[in-house]
């Protein structure tokens, strides 16, 4: 080795698309855990996530 380390999956726009939606998918499943009522909207840019909002009803 000359002093670098070997990462076997470069980090490219792929990998960090598939990153970001695996934590999104767990944060669905924590959220479904937590009895969440509200909605979650995703805006997709180019084909990956650009930006996510959580709205949380408050029930009375």
């Amino acid at each position: 080795m000359n002093g670098q380390l070997k990462n076997p999956e470069p980090y490219n726009s792929k990998n960090q698309k598939h990153e970001k939606i695996a934590r999104l998918l767990e944060v669905f499943r924590l959220l479904t855990e937590e009895k969440f009522t509200g909605y979650i909207k995703v805006n997709f840019s180019q084909g990956g996530i650009g930006r996510i909002e959580k709205f949380e009803e408050i029930m009375k």
